[in-house]
């Protein structure tokens, strides 16, 4: 138990003394699980619950299968441990979805976290008021990207039903490359040619890769190319 380690190694403690912020990857989570097993102490578990789903930026996508597969995390532990993942969920989305976009570095950083750890392509559209903050966000299509399957009809259904000013495109490179294909930049000027016929505007379509992203608007990259 978190109790039984010694005062040096306690994260609790830690934690008092040294304010929550101090805590490692491993001590957080310790502190969730709270005792280890017959044969592990809680950080030797919490250290390998991380490795096993491959790192701690793999939290925000596991499930209580592969909690309960893992030797060690029974359904308590797993449901406790879903429920402080699920919380901060909810607070990240609570807090950006205050928030003002006014430059690309924004929008990435609006999403990043979301979108950079997907293992397939996801389109997310995000409208806006004419302030330029958020007034809806939603996944429109996982899987493949291309136009006949993401289609305008969809996208500015969303953003007329909440009166928004201007739109956001957002998808992600599973690959980690945030360079645009052509489709990508084709696709980008389809949506600001009908959003110019709808007074909706296409203020950006962002490409998140890993730790990076690509701006089509920011480099102008439809300006030479022709539907």
């Amino acid at each position: 138990m978190i109790k039984s380690l010694p005062k040096e190694e306690n994260p609790r403690e830690k934690a008092i003394a040294y304010g929550i912020e101090s805590l490692s990857n491993v001590e957080l989570l310790a502190l969730v699980l709270r005792t280890g097993n017959k044969n592990e102490s809680v950080l030797q578990l919490a250290q390998r619950l991380l490795h096993e789903i491959g790192g701690f930026s793999q939290l925000v996508n596991v499930n209580y299968a592969t909690l309960i597969s893992l030797k060690g995390i029974k359904r308590a532990k797993a449901i406790e441990l879903l429920s402080i993942i699920e919380i901060g969920k909810r607070l990240r989305n609570h807090t950006r979805d205050h928030m003002q976009f006014n430059n690309p570095y924004h929008i990435y950083e609006y999403v990043k976290n979301e979108m950079m750890f997907l293992k397939q392509e996801h389109f997310l559209l995000i409208c806006l008021d004419n302030k330029n903050c958020v007034l809806k966000r939603k996944i429109i299509f996982i899987g493949s990207l291309n136009m006949s399957v993401v289609t305008p009809r969809e996208v500015f259904k969303e953003a007329i039903s909440v009166s928004s000013a201007k739109i956001v495109l957002c998808h992600n490179h599973p690959s980690g490359d945030s360079h645009p294909s052509n489709e990508d930049i084709l696709m980008t000027k389809q949506f600001e040619t009908l959003g110019e016929m709808m007074a909706i505007e296409v203020m950006d379509h962002i490409i998140i890769g890993w730790n990076e992203f690509f701006s089509i608007k920011a480099n102008q990259c439809f300006k030479d190319k022709h539907i």
